[in-house]
């Protein structure tokens, strides 16, 4: 990560057009790995053109997130633009007063319609996430990625252990750490995915860093996990704001 750019309070890699840093008056808003390699545990990895393994013959989160991208900015902005297997991806970003946002569009040039996924995910900086509150939820259909099973989402989201849970609709997500809250707000989003990895030994996360971030990532994951279709000429966006307050 030695070519990092920096936009006002945010930092960039133009590898994966990964957001690694965005600091505020408030903090650090993301939780960076002290092990991570390539592709970046941290920070705001982008997906697509698919989403975990939920698409088949897909690579695991898409190849946005480890392709090289052609950045450009200024002095609280940037703009990055990938074109792969048909399909350009111009991603841009803003700083906030207390945050960022960020857009991701999706251009299908292919000639021909492709079914596709994409999503934000990332890792919020937290206390410790065994005492985060998460704030939004309540009522949504959920599955569990875990155990298979669904649900409908009781109150608000606590995470004592391993937690991998597709939650399926577009909510603004607060999360409250105790000792100030991330909101996080979407467009074009039809799920948010809530994910920890619990205790699990990942070569990629330091030591006892698992409890130091949860990650939020409002997705286009399409009815029943099967992806969106694009068709061709047409484009899908999705956004994301993302601002701090005390808690």
């Amino acid at each position: 990560m030695d070519d990092l750019l920096t936009v006002g309070r945010m930092r960039i890699c133009p590898a994966g057009a990964h957001v690694t840093s965005t600091d505020t008056d408030l903090g650090e808003l993301f939780y960076l790995s002290s092990t991570s390699g390539f592709p970046i545990r941290g920070g705001i990895p982008v997906i697509a053109p698919a989403f975990a393994d939920l698409l088949p013959d897909a690579p695991r989160h898409g190849w946005a997130r480890t392709s090289d991208w052609r950045v450009t900015t200024d002095s609280r902005s940037f703009t990055a633009t990938l074109s792969e297997e048909g399909l350009g991806l111009t991603l841009s970003g803003h700083e906030l007063a207390d945050g960022l946002r960020i857009t991701l569009t999706m251009s299908n040039d292919s000639g021909e319609d492709r079914v596709v996924q994409m999503g934000f995910h990332p890792y919020f900086l937290v206390a410790d996430v065994r005492t985060v509150r998460l704030h939004g939820l309540d009522g949504v259909t959920v599955t569990d990625r875990l155990t298979g099973a669904e649900s409908t989402q009781a109150g608000e989201v606590r995470i004592d252990a391993p937690f991998d849970r597709i939650f399926h609709a577009s909510r603004e997500v607060r999360i409250d750490d105790g000792e100030r809250v991330i909101t996080v707000a979407s467009e074009g989003a039809d799920s948010v995915v809530v994910w920890n990895p619990g205790e699990a030994d990942m070569k990629d996360v330091g030591p006892g860093e698992w409890s130091r971030f949860v990650c939020v990532e409002p997705a286009v994951l399409g009815a029943d996990l099967r992806g969106v279709t694009l068709p061709a000429g047409e484009d899908l966006t999705l956004a994301m704001t993302v601002t701090v307050s005390p808690s």
